[in-house]
């Protein structure tokens, strides 16, 4: 049997991952994987203990000195320092080398055809550490400050929004009235058009029919005019 290729990925930390309690709630570290190769390199993660944790990425692929940060999150459970080593993590990792190695999309990498002898595998533990009663304490005292001055920054909070809220209701307010001031005088400037139009228009048939009739008048007096001609020329021809 052929021996194991030797890792090709830096993995941080190398051997053991550390969760550190109460675990009441989720816990989170960080691994950290560098390709210091040329090559490009697939890699997936595997567990003891899947239900137990959530790791993101799981699986992926890394470009020549590209570097990647696996989040791997603890679910909450009753903590038992009997088991606090027996969960262990296995990274393994292999360098692409043929078009192959794809399935058939050419894109997705294909772990079940991989021969063994070109896998390299890295384990890691994982270690659980409960915080000591003064840590404890110190915690609780620390969130207690913490919630203290943030329920305070919270009133004080509280405080300004309501002011700024009576504030701008207020302005709201002035901006209603001078609104409707606004729309009196506009409404005000427009009967005043209107009279104003009106007027003009009144003025101006007044004196078109003053025209009318100055036109009449001076028609008729031509007329007359004319009359009075003709009946001259016709009796100067009866009395000469």
């Amino acid at each position: 049997m052929s021996s194991k290729i030797e890792q090709i990925l830096f993995i941080e930390p190398p051997h053991e991952l550390k969760f550190k309690g109460p675990f009441t709630e989720p816990v989170q570290t960080i691994m950290s994987l560098k390709n210091p190769s040329d090559r490009k390199v697939a890699f997936k993660i595997k567990t003891t203990a899947p239900k137990r944790y959530c790791v993101r990425p799981n699986c992926g692929e890394l470009a020549p000195k590209e570097k990647a940060e696996i989040s791997v999150i603890l679910q909450p459970f009753d903590y038992d320092a009997n088991e606090r080593n027996k969960h262990k993590f296995l990274v393994q990792t292999v360098v692409i080398d043929h078009v192959a190695d794809y399935g058939e999309d050419g894109k997705t990498f294909q772990w079940r055809d991989i021969d063994e002898g070109r896998i390299m595998d890295s384990k890691l533990k994982c270690s659980f550490e409960m915080p000591t009663v003064e840590q404890l304490l110190e915690s609780k005292n620390i969130h207690d400050d913490n919630t203290a001055v943030l329920e305070t920054n919270t009133d004080t909070e509280l405080q300004k929004a309501t002011t700024e809220v009576k504030e701008l209701r207020e302005e709201e307010t002035i901006l209603r009235q001078e609104n409707m001031k606004l729309k009196e005088e506009l409404l005000q400037l427009q009967y005043e058009i209107k009279n104003q139009q009106s007027q003009k228009r009144s003025v101006g048939g007044s004196q078109h029919l003053d025209m009318q009739n100055r036109n009449a008048n001076i028609a008729l007096m031509v007329g007359m005019a004319i009359v009075v001609a003709l009946l001259g020329i016709i009796a100067g021809k009866y009395i000469f």
